[in-house]
């Protein structure tokens, strides 16, 4: 159930002392894009840093522009699977906890969020249904190496496993990532809002599935409205698919308060323009900049909130709407078109001119600019910056600049 319609949640307490907490956030927040954070206390090293949303560059993570150090991060999925760093991919969607401020926050742990993992039922011009469920493609989701091409790869009968946001208010997913899933027994997986739930039945449906829930666990006051996460059998029976756990889909953090907070995701429940919550997480934007003004806010449109978490609400300093259909800036286009890559060369073939950093494809065809040396710099071992925009294939990296960083 999300925070801002639970009986269990006193959206009037936290209210009451918002003009505290907003007090106590701009005490610890410095305002601007990825700002940095210091507190009262200590210096700006010390700070905690929160984060939620789609990695788009290398070189530590890059998650909503912010650099966060991953060479120390605990790395895991969202089952509490541990998994090495070399996991992480371009558009998968995380919940990133470290210390720092400004532009490098040191990572002590990221968790990746998936939406769907199931079967392909149908693949239209530019959408996907998975189990019952209507994914939008646009061109800025990132693919698998084995679904070179992008939604031209996916065929009916796939096993997918889809990172994005999900609209709350009409159940339409939007993708960042697609990933080919041929793991073996796993269970399939489904994050969505609640439509209905029948407790005599024991069902409950999420878009076009029909869930049986019979003998599970439920979220204390389930209702439609609330955000889940559920895991499937991989078979359905009698048309249901039969679930093996259900939990509260919500993403909030659970370990206290926490300096600098960005967090990127679809508004779940909303109340005014400074009352409201992503992904579950109660939000007071009363004394928050509002980056494209206050009209495009409403529940299921894609926002970045950026302020303090304190005592499990995000007190926001800004807010930007990132979901053009709403009222955004960007003409209904995601806003991750510059893709950023920080490390090594690992390998070049002058032939097609393509090199690979953090185990991206890079095509350096075309108009580069180069700063620091030249294409003919572009060798093994050399430490690059790369700048540019996801190909149509959804795999490849077109550069536009190339800095050489010795």
């Amino acid at each position: 159930m999300n925070a801002s319609t639970s009986p269990r949640f006193t959206r009037r307490a936290w209210l009451a002392s918002s003009s505290l907490m907003a007090s106590a956030v701009f005490a610890l927040t410095a305002c601007g894009g990825g700002g940095g954070t210091g507190t009262a206390t200590g210096p700006q090293a010390a700070a905690s840093a929160y984060a939620v949303g789609p990695i788009t560059g290398f070189g530590s993570i890059i998650v909503n522009g912010v650099h966060y150090d991953d060479d120390l991060a605990r790395v895991s999925d969202d089952d509490g699977v541990s998994h090495d760093r070399s996991a992480l991919k371009l558009g998968m969607v995380v919940e990133v906890r470290g210390q720092g401020a400004d532009d490098r926050v040191a990572a002590q742990s990221i968790v990746t969020h998936s939406l769907l993992r199931g079967p392909v039922q149908a693949v239209g011009a530019d959408s996907l249904l998975v189990l019952g469920q209507t994914v939008q493609v646009p061109s800025t989701t990132f693919f698998d190496d084995r679904l070179a091409g992008g939604l031209t790869a996916v065929q009916a009968g796939d096993i997918v496993k889809v990172y994005g946001v999900l609209d709350a208010a009409t159940g339409v997913y939007t993708a960042t990532r697609i990933e080919r899933h041929d793991s073996g027994d796993d269970p399939f997986r489904l994050r969505g809002v609640v439509a209905a739930y029948d407790a005599v039945a024991a069902t409950l449906t999420i878009g076009g599935a029909v869930i049986d829930v019979t003998g599970q666990s439920l979220p204390t006051g389930l209702q439609a409205g609330d955000l889940v996460r559920v895991k499937l059998q991989r078979t359905q029976v009698g048309g249901l698919w039969v679930a093996t756990q259900v939990r509260s889909g919500e993403i909030r953090p659970d370990d206290g308060n926490h300096d600098h907070a960005e967090f990127e995701g679809s508004i779940t429940a909303f109340t005014s323009s400074s009352d409201f919550s992503v992904e579950g997480l109660p939000v007071d934007a009363s004394q928050a900049r509002f980056e494209d003004g206050t009209a495009g806010l409403a529940a299921g449109v894609r926002v970045e909130v950026e302020g303090a978490i304190v005592n499990g609400v995000l007190v926001a300093t800004k807010v930007e709407i990132k979901d053009g259909r709403r009222g955004g800036r960007n003409d209904g286009q995601d806003d991750v078109g510059d893709i950023e890559l920080n490390g090594r060369i690992d390998s070049v073939d002058v032939v097609a001119q393509t090199l690979i950093v953090r185990g991206v494809t890079v095509n350096f065809a075309g108009d580069v600019q180069y700063e620091r040396g030249t294409a003919a710099d572009l060798v093994v071992q050399r430490k690059v910056e790369v700048h540019g925009v996801l190909a149509t294939d959804g795999v490849t990296v077109n550069a536009q600049r190339i800095k050489f960083d010795d």
